[in-house]
């Protein structure tokens, strides 16, 4: 059975939700602004950004960047969620970027095995 297409649905939706997550939550819902947005939302949003095409099209590499980028997320959730004012912030990080860890993880792994047996 081919569980690709879960992983890559999986990939996709954590990546586009952790994009329209900061953007939402950082544009309009944020009570109190430590830092400008002009500066805050752009130095999230490009590390995303330079995903979505790689994650779309398939690319095992951006696949495996994806994982990596996934673990900062990661521990800004564990930084926001300190917070109270910004917890359930915090927690739709850590949500977000586990399911985009493992959605890119899995996929990476079987991208990385097809690619090995066209090489091969």
């Amino acid at each position: 059975m081919n569980k690709l297409p879960l992983w890559r649905n999986l990939t996709l939706f954590s990546l586009l939700g952790l994009i329209g997550l900061i953007v939402v939550w950082n544009g309009l819902l944020a009570s109190v602004q430590h830092v400008p947005l002009w500066l805050e939302i752009p130095l999230l949003l490009a590390p995303l950004a330079l995903l979505v095409r790689g994650i779309v099209q398939g690319n095992a590499q951006t696949h495996v960047f994806a994982v990596l980028m996934s673990l900062l997320y990661l521990l800004l959730g564990i930084w926001v969620v300190l917070d109270p004012q910004e917890r359930l912030y915090g927690y739709a990080l850590i949500f977000l970027s586990i399911g985009l860890y493992a959605g890119a993880f899995m996929s990476a792994k079987i991208l990385g095995k097809r690619n090995k047996g066209e090489v091969a």
